[in-house]
């Protein structure tokens, strides 16, 4: 079982995973202005800063503070997408004792309605919503077959992996890439590798707790 006021793991995997992809994700934002690594991995250390800084244990807490790092410290349009999907993270978790495969769905699905409510983007335009809309779907869909969580968590990572490698062969339809036409082609898109990158975090860590396992064993 996972608790959410001992769930500070989850949130420090993640920050964990976007700062050690840090070059990664610039190399596929360098059709865009090549900062993405760069903002991504900087609201991610100031929230680990905060989180030590407070101590906290909860889950959600850790969450919160992500969100306030990367609406404050990530330029352009991700830094709000980004805020909406962590907002739905913790609105979904908020309160919750125990963090269960429903309080996941929540989670998700979550993510996802908040995000659709300050974009035009969909599934399709090339944007981190390619990653994030069929994780969610997916995880959903399996937990309704047969309630298994590790089971769930892994169809949304390999559901997020599938949307990712998508949009390699999409072309831009909204952001400051739509003016790039064609030349967006054959290219992954920065904000769904690292909504990706999250999601795999996500996914890992929950895994991990749930089998007992060390956070410094996650990632193995």
């Amino acid at each position: 079982m996972i608790k959410n006021s001992e769930g500070i793991e989850i949130p420090l995997y993640i920050i964990s995973e976007i700062k050690k992809n840090e070059g990664y994700l610039g190399q596929l934002d360098s059709l865009g202005d090549g900062d993405h690594g760069i903002n991504m991995s900087k609201g991610m250390t100031i929230a680990l800063k905060n989180i030590l800084a407070d101590g906290t244990h909860e889950m959600t807490a850790g969450f919160e503070y992500i969100k306030e790092a990367l609406l404050e410290y990530v330029g352009g349009s991700m830094g709000p997408l980004y805020g909406m999907m962590f907002l739905g993270f913790i609105r979904a978790s908020k309160g919750k004792e125990e963090i269960n495969s429903f309080v996941m769905a929540s989670m998700l699905n979550g993510a996802v309605s908040n995000i659709e409510t300050i974009t035009d983007a969909r599934v399709g335009d090339k944007s981190l919503l390619d990653s994030l809309v069929p994780a969610a779907a997916a995880f959903s869909e399996s937990i309704q077959v047969d309630q298994d969580f590790e089971k769930g968590l892994r169809a949304m990572a390999e559901a997020s992996q599938r949307g990712l490698e998508s949009t390699r062969n999409l072309k831009a339809n909204i952001g400051r890439s739509v003016r790039l036409g064609d030349k967006t082609l054959g290219h992954l898109d920065a904000g769904a590798a690292s909504c990706n990158i999250i999601l795999n975090a996500l996914s890992k860590s929950v895994i991990g707790i749930e089998r007992g396992v060390w956070h410094a064993t996650l990632s193995q």
